[in-house]
């Protein structure tokens, strides 16, 4: 295009020098704007690549720093507990322990470098005692030994099977595993050391094997803990629920003092009976883990373990290592037993919220299936009207060819007809509960099938919240009712029936209570004979089959309800009681929500 601009003007005839200089000028102009706005188009380009470099500069530097802060920070710790840390109970073993499994991978090999600078100053040292071999032995990071072990547990065996579960039974292994590793090359460093006063033998080894065991055990407990308890919440809510959970009241005010109190009595006593109460120590323990599980073994085993180690000499004693055997026995005992005890209650929980989801399930299937009864009874209802009109028009159209007596017997025929579908209507859903709500249908609906049969009918309804019970409740109380009626007038020639309604509140729970009771009087014969060809019609008017037997148990298990029946010989009862089904969903949320909690 520049050149274009050049040759725009070109031609045979010559053109004046001055318009021919302006003309150069213009597209030297042109040729300076055309390479400016094509360098522009690679700028941006340009630019974005310089950005992202600069980006991934600055993801660099902070990954670099998070590395080094988490290894300084890990060497800052191990400082800080190593001088309280000894062969019967080693708190270093558990600070490891813990780091190796609650932090990333990513951040393993700053975990090892910032062991490896404290643990490689402090071996060396004593390189004239012990020699270059024992040194350079001791000088491996354990935290490097044992990471392939934490990893195989935690990729292979899912040591976390979920973000809030924890396998127990892979988590011994693991502490184990990894605490006879680092056993193993103490023990060893022990054989290769050139200081002749030192004396090795088996006893030291399991010292020490006992010893890291144990301390994994309870320094590893609590952020496992903290870590299946979190569950997504901050610091101030974890705080908030655990001051006011009854496990803390529990383990502060039951099982911390007596922790102390048997640990300073075991101060005092002698060595016979000291041995005694520091295995006491483990009974509150015990109490706690049979009371909440492994929530219970995790809040109070440490404790007990600190005591207990607190208490006893760190000399390789054959009294001290086989107390430090009963330690790590009770506290795995406790913690598989824990462990053991939750998995049971969780098994228990989703069990009871499968019935509950299954119970929630037949409830809206019966409230379905209600519902379409009722649209079918009002569909009955147009169809009864329209057949009413239809016999009206030909009644009307036909009344002069036929005589009086076939009139009437058309006429009677069409009421009939109304009426059975009318009936029908009735039996599959009463237009007085569709209009009035369901004391008119109690009241009303039945008191006509009973009034047809002769037999008197009594209607009282009391208490509170009967109106804000769900509709599912409503229909199970009409059903109910019917179904009670009926088995009251088949077992019994009733000559009065009462119906009580009752409602009520427990507990938060909504509860509504029915009560049906036949009474018969054989001195009235005339009428006992009306009433024995009428009951068997009463099934049938409330829409209810002979031969349904366990139905209304049924029927009120739906609603975590019961049913007490009872028969005389001039009086039955039926009872009936149903709770609100609103309510047992509002349960099972909060149950589901719970069992976030719990490790199995």
């Amino acid at each position: 295009m520049p050149t274009s601009f050049r040759y725009a003007f070109s031609g045979e005839r010559p053109l004046h020098p001055h318009f021919t200089g302006n003309i150069q000028r213009l597209c030297l102009w042109a040729d300076i704007r055309w390479a400016q706005w094509e360098n522009s188009k690679a700028l941006p380009h340009l630019g974005q690549g310089a950005r992202s470099m600069g980006k991934e500069t600055r993801v660099r530097g902070l990954k670099w720093i998070i590395q080094i802060a988490v290894a300084v920070a890990y060497a800052l710790a191990y400082c800080a507990i190593r001088p309280f840390s000894d062969a019967h109970w080693s708190l270093t073993s558990g600070l490891r322990f813990a780091c190796l499994l609650l932090i990333p991978y990513r951040y393993w090999v700053a975990l090892a470098i910032g062991e490896a600078i404290p643990l490689a100053y402090s071996v060396f040292q004593g390189v004239e005692l012990f020699g270059v071999v024992t040194a350079s032995i001791w000088s491996v990071p354990p935290v490097a030994i044992a990471m392939p072990v934490v990893w195989f547990c935690r990729s292979r065996l899912a040591l976390f099977p979920a973000q809030r579960v924890v396998d127990m039974k892979v988590l011994l292994i693991c502490a184990l595993v990894t605490s006879l590793l680092w056993a193993i090359i103490t023990y060893v460093g022990y054989l290769t050391a050139t200081d002749p006063t030192t004396h090795v033998s088996l006893i030291m080894f399991a010292g020490v094997f006992v010893g890291s065991y144990v301390a994994i055990l309870t320094i590893a407990t609590w952020p496992l803990f903290l870590r299946v308890a979190r569950n997504g919440r901050s610091i101030r809510e974890m705080l908030v629920e655990a001051t006011n959970s009854p496990l803390t009241s529990d383990t502060v005010l039951c099982g911390l003092p007596a922790l102390i109190v048997v640990a300073f009595i075991s101060a005092k006593a002698d060595a016979n009976s000291a041995v005694v109460m520091q295995m006491s120590l483990f009974i509150p323990v015990a109490w706690l883990t049979l009371k909440y599980g492994w929530r219970g073994a995790a809040a109070s085993g440490p404790l007990a373990v600190a005591c207990v180690c607190v208490l006893t000499l760190s000399v390789p004693d054959p009294m001290v290592i086989q107390a430090q055997f009963f330690v790590a026995f009770a506290v795995t005992f406790l913690f598989a037993m824990g462990a053991r005890i939750t998995s049971q209650l969780h098994a228990q929980q989703q069990e009871r919220l499968s019935v509950g989801k299954a119970l929630s399930v037949a409830q809206q299937v019966l409230h379905q299936g209600e519902l379409r009864m009722r649209q079918a009874s009002a569909q009955l209802d147009l169809v009864g009207g329209a057949v009413s009109l239809a016999h009206g028009r030909i009644l009307r159209n036909v009344q002069r060819f036929l005589t009086a007596d076939e009139r009437a017997t058309l006429a009677r025929d069409a009421a009939q007809t109304k009426a059975r579908i009318y009936g029908l209507a009735e039996s599959f859903h009463p237009v007085a509960w569709r209009e009035r709500g369901l004391p008119a249908a109690l009241k009303e609906t039945i008191g006509r099938v009973l009034d047809e049969a002769g037999i008197a009918y009594n209607f009282e309804m009391g208490g509170r919240g009967l109106s804000q019970l769900a509709p599912a409740v409503h229909q199970a109380i009409y059903r109910a009712a019917c179904e009670a009626i009926v088995q009251v007038c088949t077992q019994l020639t009733c000559s009065q029936v009462t119906l009580v309604l009752r409602g009520g509140r427990l507990h938060g729970r909504r509860w509504a209570a029915l009560r049906v009771v036949g009474v018969t009087d054989d001195t009235d014969v005339g009428r006992l004979a009306r009433r024995i060809a009428l009951s068997g019609n009463i099934a049938v008017k409330l829409g209810m089959n002979l031969n349904q037997g366990p139905s209304l148990t049924t029927q009120a298990e739906l609603f975590d309800g019961i049913v007490h029946s009872r028969r005389g010989a001039t009086c039955a009862s039926v009872s009936v009681l149903l709770y609100d089904a609103q309510y047992l969903r509002t349960v099972e949320r909060c149950q589901s929500h719970q069992t976030q909690l719990w490790v199995r």
